[in-house]
């Protein structure tokens, strides 16, 4: 039998908001039993936070028992050398479909079989306004030297370009590593943007095509000379840049500063040209 306890005289709204501040295992081992009021403020408690790159095992097992996952607004799963509890294990307890209030979705060093599970299901996410994943960091089963290689490579570019045309529009965040995909998409709900590998020209399409962008952080890999240093942007409020190897002048830095007249926050990191110096 539980006992009461000094958190039973806590109103379920002031819970919630000291819930806000641990991941969901955290929640559960420490607030799980200590009276019958608090387990079933859990029990009706829809803003838990799972990452699976900083679970183990047996925390696992206590979320299984104890979370539904309709209860999850966020969602990390990994499959690097560090995670204990692998994405497949997850997804065979809890496929991604059944996440009906996701709002926040990452995926880090994912299996090939849980990302194309993960993908031919995205769209049944309605209420994710947040995704983050690196293509270039898909753990494959089979070596590059495989025959099937190629193929298996092409089905998933598209499975991946597919799933982007049906979810992309809705998000307010993405996290990417190109550009490549996004050209194509309108992103009118998108606020703030992350790439790591972007042409100039791609980025300039992807401003047109996100009214309603107000951040972003990318690392352009392009040749910059000559070329006018004009963003379509004028909504754009904080900007994080990074030109790779390429020399940058100050006629050009003066026309990237005029192109964007709501800019608070600038970071450029970039090799500038002589004159830069001495002008």
């Amino acid at each position: 039998m539980l006992h009461n306890c000094w958190f039973d005289l806590l109103p379920v709204e002031l819970l919630h908001y000291l819930f806000s501040y641990f991941s969901a295992q955290e929640i559960l081992l420490i607030f799980s039993d200590i009276s019958n009021y608090i387990n079933n403020v859990l029990s009706g408690y829809s803003a838990y936070v799972i990452n699976l790159k900083l679970m183990k095992k047996s925390d696992f097992d206590l979320i299984c028992r104890r979370i539904l996952p309709e209860q999850v607004i966020a969602l990390t799963l990994s499959d690097d050398n560090n995670t204990f509890v692998q994405s497949e294990l997850f997804l065979s307890y809890y496929p991604i479909d059944q996440f009906t209030r996701l709002r926040s979705l990452t995926l880090i060093e994912i299996d090939i079989k849980s990302l194309k599970s993960i993908l031919s299901m995205l769209y049944k996410l309605h209420q994710l306004r947040s995704f983050s994943f690196n293509s270039e960091t898909i753990r494959h089963r089979f070596p590059a030297w495989n025959n099937n290689y190629s193929n298996e490579s092409n089905q998933l570019k598209s499975l991946i370009f597919n799933s982007y045309k049906q979810i992309l529009p809705q998000l307010n965040r993405i996290y990417l590593n190109n550009s490549t995909d996004l050209i194509s998409i309108q992103l009118s709900n998108l606020r703030q943007l992350k790439l790591t590998k972007s042409s100039f020209d791609d980025l300039k399409i992807i401003f047109e095509n996100s009214s309603q962008l107000k951040s972003i952080d990318i690392y352009l890999d392009t040749n910059m000379l000559n070329i006018p240093f004009i963003l379509p942007s004028n909504q754009l409020i904080r900007l994080n840049l990074k030109i790779k190897n390429q020399l940058i002048s100050k006629d050009q830095i003066e026309q990237l500063l005029s192109s964007l007249n709501h800019l608070k926050h600038l970071e450029l990191k970039a090799n500038v040209s002589e004159n830069f110096v001495n002008g």
